[in-house]
């Protein structure tokens, strides 16, 4: 039995999302002189940027929950790099790179804490989420600078990847997912939790 999909306007918002996400990839791809694609390896980044987006779609139709949390935190950050890319923010803006990886961090591991929040029923538990959600975020921003270093290797000439910007990178990207576990195990569980939903879902009968 398929399990039900999230609300109406949060799943058009989601896939809408998706289907930006996969035509700039695709056009970032083919067209890499479109925009600021240039020189950014976008064929090596498709299927790194799509496949974590097509995750909860697949788990709903294998007959999980569509976890809206996750699904937000697997698109929006691929979403939100790709727009940058596209419109050459990366280099009219020094400061864009860190300010980037900490709001995409932030999205990114706040997503993965929701989907973990459904074990945390204690204030132990939550402490234990939030660690697990700090780290987890940790991990992926070191997996992040090696792939970007790797594609470096390949041939890509405009990364303009440096030490300091390797450690800056790192340093807002844990910091970002630091903070979104935070939010995720405080403030957002108190609305996101299924029995928030549902006193929401019987005020509104």
């Amino acid at each position: 039995m398929r399990q039900r999909l999230p609300d109406r306007r949060t799943l058009w918002l989601l896939v809408g999302a998706k289907v930006v996400l996969v035509s700039l990839m695709v056009v970032g791809a083919l067209f890499p002189q479109v925009g600021g694609f240039a020189g950014k390896g976008m064929g090596y980044r498709l299927p790194v940027y799509v496949i974590p987006a097509l995750i909860a779609p697949i788990l709903w139709w294998r007959g999980r929950v569509w976890n809206s949390g996750l699904d937000i935190g697997l698109t929006l950050p691929f979403l939100f790099d790709t727009l940058g890319n596209a419109f050459g923010w990366f280099d009219k803006w020094n400061s864009f790179d860190n300010v980037l990886h900490f709001v995409n961090w932030f999205v990114l591991v706040w997503g993965i804490t929701m989907a973990l929040q459904g074990a945390a029923r204690h204030r132990e538990v939550r402490s234990l989420v939030w660690i697990a959600g700090t780290g987890i975020g940790g991990l992926a921003a070191i997996a992040w600078e090696i792939a970007e270093y790797n594609i470096m290797q390949a041939g890509v000439g405009n990364l303009h990847l440096t030490y300091a910007d390797t450690l800056g990178d790192l340093a807002a990207g844990s910091v970002g997912g630091a903070f979104g576990a935070w939010v995720a195990v405080t403030l957002t569980a108190r609305w996101w939790s299924p029995s928030a939903r549902s006193r929401r879902e019987l005020q509104d009968c």
